[in-house]
């Protein structure tokens, strides 16, 4: 009985430990001013002055199908980037008739990890996404950023993969 007890406070604290993590992440009172400065968008036109991200198709061939996939930070302050896994972003890509062919996360594990990333000011934070060998045709690749700005980081490409040559 005494096992049974001991291994119930165990679920109950490590539970309480995720709530406690997952609520202050959910909570906006608890953030810091560099952590939300990233998810506004000022209200002038000047994109001197905001956070945005760039999706740029890096490859014609089958075999050099990469995209790089950027976040800048062209604001006066540091912006973070708050993560719950290794996980940084995912992607999405779809046939020409819209069909998902593949996205990152199939069949890949994350590390469960809270963890963070700051992009100073003028600071460019950039992933280099590989995708599978894909057969010619015509695509649309999704890219988002797996932090809490999510959204406000998405970027689609259309790209062709042509034959060998």
């Amino acid at each position: 009985m005494a096992k049974f007890w001991s291994v119930l406070s165990l679920i109950l604290l490590l539970g309480g430990a995720v709530w406690w993590v997952n609520a202050s992440y959910n909570n906006p009172q608890q953030r810091t001013s560099s952590e939300t400065s990233g998810s506004e968008t000022p209200a002038s036109n000047d994109h001197k002055k905001e956070v945005h991200a760039t999706l740029e198709w890096k490859g014609a061939k089958m075999q050099s199908n990469h995209f790089e996939y950027a976040i800048h930070n062209d604001t006066d302050g540091p912006i973070t980037l708050p993560f719950r896994s290794g996980q940084r972003y995912e992607y999405y890509v779809r046939d020409g008739k819209g069909q998902l062919i593949d996205t990152y996360s199939k069949g890949k594990m994350f590390t469960q990890e809270v963890t963070e990333k700051v992009i100073e000011p003028g600071e460019t934070y950039t992933e280099k996404i590989m995708l599978s060998p894909l057969p010619p045709g015509s695509y649309v690749i999704e890219v988002e950023s797996v932090s809490e700005y999510k959204n406000k980081f998405k970027k689609i490409a259309k790209f062709e993969v042509k034959d060998q040559e």
